[in-house]
């Protein structure tokens, strides 16, 4: 069965948004920023003329440079071409900014709370799923959505950086993510894990020392 939505995650600004979905299908979603005023763009395409293309041709990929005022204007285009998209970025008069990672998610940038959750919602509205508490959602967590439209997240997943986290906060979560996995790799492999602690054991020197324990007489 095919979802409009497939995944969603908040980023850590708290005004941005992840969603993923067939962006290749589903660049209509686009219309819902038909208001926007576009400041400027970045698009990467290719040509695709589908069965009439000859086998052997491979189309160079180009950069849109056709100017645009609005996105209805520039879907409107791309609408009568035959053109793959590998690289879409738009930035709007408004502050807001959306791209494309080709061809699994956008990212929506908006200059609020309350305009990433309004955002938020319109696109589970489009999708025919009920209202979703945003409050109760972890940032930095990709939440996915059943057929029914509840939502669940994989077995233990972490946090995973996003592009406002700081170096520091980067380095923080990379000695905790190996920290993790050396643990889990040890719980699925316990014989390691015991050889591991012999080591340890016979790698320590302390009761060997002559200055720890005295085994002249009397003992």
């Amino acid at each position: 069965m095919h979802l409009l939505i497939r995944s969603i995650e908040l980023l850590s600004n708290q005004k941005s948004l992840r969603v993923g979905m067939d962006t290749i299908n589903n660049l209509w979603v686009l219309m819902h920023f038909k208001e926007l005023k576009i400041k400027s763009k970045k698009i990467c395409y290719q040509v695709n003329a589908g069965i009439r293309q000859r086998k052997n041709t491979i189309h160079p990929k180009r950069w849109l440079k056709k100017p645009f005022e609005s996105t209805s204007e520039l879907l409107g285009y791309l609408c009568g071409k035959q053109y793959d998209i590998h690289h879409l970025d738009i930035e709007f008069t408004n502050g807001w900014r959306i791209k494309e990672h080709p061809h699994h998610e956008f990212l929506f940038y908006t200059t609020s709370v309350e305009d990433r959750n309004t955002l938020l919602n319109k696109l589970v509205f489009v999708s025919g799923f009920d209202p979703i508490d945003i409050p109760s959602l972890k940032q930095n967590i990709s939440y996915y959505f059943k057929a029914g439209g509840a939502l669940y997240i994989l077995d233990n997943s972490l946090p995973f950086p996003d592009e406002f986290w700081s170096k520091k906060e980067i380095g923080a979560w990379k000695e905790s993510y190996r920290e993790r996995e050396r643990l889990e790799y040890l719980k699925d492999n316990p014989e390691e894990a015991q050889e591991h602690l012999g080591e340890l054991f016979e790698n320590d020197t302390t009761f060997r020392s002559p200055n720890v324990i005295d085994d002249k007489p009397p003992f």
